[in-house]
């Protein structure tokens, strides 16, 4: 039962269903309205979600959906400025310190205790059901899980990276796709199509139906016994371990950072601004035909 079934209670953001009977549990971005647009404040109640589902040993496998038509359209960019404000030392001038942004991105995001790395670490099966916009953050969640399932229409993107750069973990991306497609992911600024994401080898399966073909994978995943999960997920972990990966979000948390803090010439096309202030489909328009 979710926070949202009891009478009175405002449904949360971020909502968890636990089926124990099936051995699954469900992570449900409640945001539609927002095409699932993600706050620091839900990344919060994600990661403890992902506590509870870690301790829980009737939980095998955890799937992570977007109410609506979207998975997330990427990091919410009216929240974006506020953590930095919010965090220690961010007060102190009108432009938050470079402190205030380490914390926070590091809290939030890509630290030990950041939803990336909790969900990349997560000891349950973790399987992404992909609709509509992936972006920023909807790509990470993609990338973070085990297994993603696809409708025809999902699309993977950073919109941001063609105009402010890569300003998060590049290490998962290129392990998963290749480095010449990462940087045609870096550089171009084109969403990837759910059957580009299929055949680059971000997307295990693409279907029509996705939520019965999530369906499919959890059940398969679950009838695998306690043991053999979590042995096959610690082995995972030393493989993420030797491959850098925990190295590259600490980078992740830098760069980020630093590049938060860029400054416009007048020449040049905020997208950030944009983004903030019209959306981010109108300011992806918008930077291609300043380009």
């Amino acid at each position: 039962m979710s926070a949202s079934d009891v009478v009175g209670t405002p449904a949360p953001l971020v909502d968890l269903l636990i089926d124990r009977e099936s051995h699954r549990a469900d992570i449900v971005l409640r945001r539609a309205e927002r095409r699932n647009a993600l706050t620091r404040t839900m990344a919060r109640d994600f990661v403890r979600h992902l506590d509870v589902v870690d301790g829980d040993d009737e939980v095998k496998v955890v799937v992570i959906r977007g109410e609506g038509e979207h998975l997330s359209s990427g990091w919410d960019p009216d929240d974006a400025w506020q953590q930095y404000q919010d965090a220690p030392g961010g007060a102190v001038r009108k432009h938050p310190s470079q402190r205030a942004r380490l914390i926070a991105l590091d809290d939030y995001w890509w630290g030990p205790d950041g939803l990336y790395s909790r969900l990349l670490h997560c000891r349950k099966v973790t399987i992404t059901q992909a609709v509509g916009d992936c972006f920023e953050t909807g790509l990470y969640l993609t990338l973070c899980s085990d297994l993603v399932v696809a409708s025809p229409d999902a699309r993977f993107a950073c919109p941001r990276w063609q105009n402010v750069g890569a300003d998060g973990d590049l290490s998962l991306l290129i392990a998963t796709v290749g480095l010449k497609r990462a940087k045609e992911m870096m550089y171009g600024g084109r969403p990837w199509s759910a059957s580009d994401a299929h055949r680059y080898g971000l997307v295990d399966k693409l279907s029509i139906d996705p939520a019965t073909a999530t369906a499919e994978f959890a059940g398969m995943c679950a009838s695998i016994m306690r043991d053999g999960i979590v042995t096959e997920k610690y082995a995972v972990f030393a493989s993420l371990a030797k491959m850098g990966v925990t190295h590259s979000f600490a980078a992740a948390t830098v760069v980020s950072a630093s590049l938060s803090n860029i400054h416009f010439q007048p020449d040049e096309y905020n997208f950030l601004k944009d983004a903030r202030d019209n959306g981010t489909d109108a300011a992806l328009a918008r930077s291609r035909s300043h380009s």
